[in-house]
C-alpha cells in the first residue's frame, strides 16, 4: 500500500475485526513483557489509526504516534480527542527520513505491523538506537517470514515477514542486546479456492545496549 492508498482507507481501518484483535493481542504480550510504567515517554513508528496506541496510552506517560500518513492520523486525532488521552501526540514523521526529534530521549520504541513496509530495516533499527535512552526497550510486532501470500496486493510491502534468526542478527548489530521473541498472534486468511492459513506475528523485544 503508497502512502496515498493508507490515505484513503483510513476512514475504515478499524472496520475489520481482524486488525481490532490482532492490536489487542499485541498490547497483551507488551503488558507481558515490558515494564511499562506510567514514568514512560514512547515513541511509535507507524502508529495508523492508533489501535495499538490508544490502548496504551493509560499506562505510559507520553506517547509520540508518528506516521507518514496524514489520513491515519486524521483518525488518531478524531479518536484521541473523543477518548480525551491528552497524552498521545499525533505527529507526520519518518523515523530514518526526518531529524526534527530529539536523540535519546525515549524510553520505549514500539510498532505493530509496521517493520515490513520498511524496506531498509538496518537504517531502521540504526535510527531507534539514536532515540532510545541507554537501556530502554524497543518492541517490534510483525509478521513471521511468509511466502509472499499474505497480502492481496503487494504495493508497499518490502518484506514477506521476517526471519527471527535473520532478524535478530541486524539487531544485535545495530547496537542492541540479543532479542527475545514471543508469538503475538495468528492471522488466519483464505485464499481465492477457499484454502485457509495461518500467519503467526511476532513480538520481538530488547534492550538497547
Amino acid at each position: 500500500m503508497t502512502q496515498a492508498r493508507f490515505d484513503e482507507a483510513a476512514a475504515s481501518w478499524d472496520e475489520k475485526p481482524r486488525r481490532r484483535q490482532l492490536a489487542a493481542a499485541i498490547v497483551t504480550a507488551m503488558r507481558r513483557v515490558l515494564p511499562l510504567s506510567r514514568e514512560m515517554t514512547a515513541l511509535e513508528i507507524g502508529c495508523g489509526t492508533g489501535l495499538v496506541t490508544c490502548d496504551l496510552a493509560p499506562l505510559l506517560k507520553r506517547i509520540v504516534a508518528t506516521d507518514t500518513s496524514a489520513g491515519m492520523l486524521a483518525v488518531l486525532a478524531e479518536k484521541t480527542a473523543a477518548l480525551g488521552l491528552e497524552n498521545v501526540e499525533p505527529r507526520r514523521h519518518d523515523l530514518i527520513g526526518d531529524g526534527d526529534l530529539p536523540e535519546g530521549t525515549f524510553d520505549l520504541i514500539y510498532s505493530a505491523m509496521t517493520l515490513h513496509h520498511i524496506e531498509d530495516t538496518r537504517a531502521l533499527l540504526a535510527a531507534c538506537g539514536r532515540h532510545l535512552k541507554p537501556g530502554a526497550p524497543l518492541a517490534l510486532a510483525d509478521l513471521d517470514k511468509e511466502d509472499g501470500s499474505f497480502h492481496d496486493d503487494m504495493t508497499g510491502v518490502a518484506h514477506c515477514g521476517f526471519d527471527q534468526g535473520r532478524l535478530a542478527e541486524l539487531v544485535v548489530a545495530s547496537g542492541f542486546q540479543a532479542p527475545r521473541f514471543v508469538t503475538a498472534y495468528s492471522i488466519t486468511k483464505e485464499d481465492a479456492a477457499g484454502r485457509s492459513s495461518d500467519f503467526p506475528v511476532f513480538l520481538m523485544y530488547t534492550i538497547r545496549s
